[in-house]
């Protein structure tokens, strides 16, 4: 008598969903497991590529990081439906959706991501600009081409965590916000007219760079100054007016044009699921497990967690998660190490450098390393070119 073929359900089809799936296909057959995504959109965007919107046009920056899903999808015989999810019953084992019957799984794996909460602050809307998404960074290139000139202002929101979450942090991811106010002071420099524009940067967090360790915070904090970029750390956002940025301590900050890495939040999603214990955030341990459902795991942004909101990480969990269920279905022999955190970042400071930072001091380790030049560039562009093109996530080793 054959055996029954399982059924795994990936929500999410991103950094952490895409890994998530690459491992699955790789350690079983599809006459072993039968995979099923569920995602909103259909193609996937290589989001740090979005940064690029500073220096490049609209069309070349959509070439540059949009990843076909549907070929990935068909050679790895896995069934993709395109809707949004609105319910878990975690003991039924089903996932429920907005037009599609509800489908069973063996084991889920939920990669939805954090959810950008653009109502979290009075007067802010996506039409002041980002580069969290494809349309936004495409509508922030085309206006970075029409006005150069000007005082511009790029923040960075809070995030909307639990207070339970040890470490404590207060922002997301700022890496692109970074990355964001260097490119766009070496291109008005490239252009002559650095002397025409003001860049200040804000962020909720409480000095810049608050996970990535002492010396990568030295590092930006003598740079900005150099750049001559104003930082203000510790922001509480009161309101964006038509022209001004409001902040609790009474600051008004002008501006001509404002970039927002939004307040960012759990899931939307799954709010209302018994998983995520109405927050939108899953808890897991640390091989990505929930808790209490054995049977559930959430990789990436969307863990109740404050450990890196970023690719990397997300890519580095979704081996570990999948090789811990593998482990435990006996498909595997050796049980997988463990998720140990780490920030892993690479800021483009110009058109042909960047700085490589790895620091896991901010849980509790010891290790900082540091690298500006040519070559964390060439390699993160070499990264982009190779995900981009083959349509599927690259394993990361931790």
């Amino acid at each position: 008598m054959n055996r029954r073929t399982a059924h795994a359900v990936v929500l999410g089809s991103r950094f952490a969903g895409l890994a998530t799936l690459t491992w699955l296909r790789r350690l079983y057959r599809p006459d072993e497991l039968a995979i099923t995504v569920v995602d909103q959109w259909q193609d996937m965007i290589f989001r740090p590529g979005l940064v690029h919107a500073m220096h490049l046009g609209p069309d070349q920056l959509m070439s540059t990081v949009s990843v076909p899903m549907r070929p990935f999808w068909a050679k790895n015989k896995i069934r993709a439906i395109h809707d949004m999810v609105v319910d878990i019953d975690p003991n039924l084992r089903k996932v429920y959706m907005t037009t599609h019957e509800p489908i069973p799984y063996d084991v889920l794996f939920v990669a939805t991501g954090s959810s950008p909460r653009w109502d979290a602050i009075p007067g802010l809307a996506e039409h002041h600009q980002g580069f969290c998404e494809g349309y936004l960074a495409r509508h922030t290139a085309a206006v970075n081409a029409r006005e150069p000139q000007g005082r511009i202002v790029i923040a960075v929101g809070q995030i909307m965590a639990p207070g339970s979450w040890t470490p404590s942090i207060h922002v997301g991811c700022e890496c692109p916000a970074f990355e964001a106010a260097l490119l766009w002071d070496a291109r008005l420099r490239k252009m002559k007219q650095r002397d025409q524009a003001d860049i200040v940067f804000v962020t909720a967090s409480q000095v810049v760079a608050e996970s990535a360790g002492p010396r990568f915070q030295a590092v930006l904090g003598e740079l900005f100054p150099k750049r001559n970029i104003r930082v203000i750390t510790n922001a509480q956002y009161v309101r964006v007016a038509d022209k001004a940025l409001q902040l609790a301590d009474g600051t008004s900050l002008p501006f001509d044009r404002i970039l927002w890495l939004p307040p960012q939040s759990g899931s939307r999603w799954l709010e209302h699921s018994p998983i995520a214990e109405g927050t939108g955030w899953v808890p897991v341990n640390s091989f990505l497990c929930h808790p209490q459902w054995d049977d559930i795991y959430a990789v990436g942004d969307v863990v109740s967690k404050p450990w890196p909101k970023m690719g990397h990480a997300a890519m580095v969990q979704a081996r570990v998660a999948v090789h811990h269920w593998a482990w435990r279905q006996k498909k595997i022999r050796r049980k997988p190490a463990p998720y140990q955190p780490k920030m892993l970042w690479v800021i483009e400071d110009s058109p042909t450098s960047a700085f490589f930072g790895m620091s896991d001091t901010f849980y509790g380790g010891k290790q900082q390393v540091i690298y500006h030049g040519r070559p964390p560039y060439w390699a993160k562009q070499v990264f982009q070119w190779a995900y981009v093109r083959s349509t599927g996530a690259l394993p990361v080793m931790p």
